[in-house]
């Protein structure tokens, strides 16, 4: 599969473009992007501020990963792709990032949301059910969301430096998590001493 790496030269190649990686310059997001409907891994990077509405221009699309320092609006629409499977937003403002109420997105399988700013994970979360692997390093949270246990296929967990002073006892219903990553929050001692007895993790 080609990547192509320049907007002039996917317009060129036109619908048999399927990999993009973009450098967005000017802070708008480019219309044009939605002419490629075969799309299956888009990497979006630069200093987009803003997206427009989207609706579901990328069907068939599988990998999408975004990274704009400087954004200011709404990632929802984007994470509603219907298709996509695995997921990177770094680096992307999000303090309290918006997900689509009332949707199941089942292809999701991987979700990258690091350092990001992220202080509050929505309960809406449950709209990944097939979910395996959640990376939310680097963030600002503080505890996880009530329905967080319903992502009953969670494999992987990564809660690296966050802001959490007490563990989030709720992942012990979680059967299927196998792996979890929780290094570098601020645990009082007090709370690393019942983590290693309870959890057997070693801070």
């Amino acid at each position: 599969m080609k990547l192509y790496r320049t907007l002039a030269s996917a317009i060129e190649g036109g619908d048999s473009v399927e990999a993009l990686k973009l450098d967005i310059k000017d802070g708008r997001f480019p219309a044009e992007l939605f002419m490629f409907t075969n799309l299956k891994e888009l990497y979006l990077e630069g200093n987009c501020v803003d997206v427009a509405r989207v609706g579901t221009p990328w069907p068939h699309l599988k990998t999408l990963s975004i990274k704009w320092p400087q954004f200011k609006g709404d990632l929802s629409k984007i994470i509603a792709l219907p298709s996509v499977e695995n997921m990177k937003i770094i680096e992307t403002p999000q303090k309290r990032m918006i997900l689509p109420i009332g949707t199941s997105l089942r292809s999701l399988k991987s979700l990258t949301i690091k350092n990001c700013g992220l202080e509050i994970l929505p309960e809406e979360i449950t709209i990944f059910p097939e979910l395996m692997e959640l990376n939310l390093s680097q963030n600002e949270l503080s505890k996880l969301p009530s329905s967080f246990p319903a992502l009953n296929k969670l494999k992987r967990l990564n809660l690296d430096q966050n802001e959490f002073s007490r563990f989030p006892d709720m992942i012990k219903s979680m059967p299927s998590l196998s792996h979890l990553s929780i290094d570098g929050n601020p645990f009082p001692e007090e709370e690393k001493d019942r983590i290693q007895r309870e959890f057997h993790i070693w801070l």
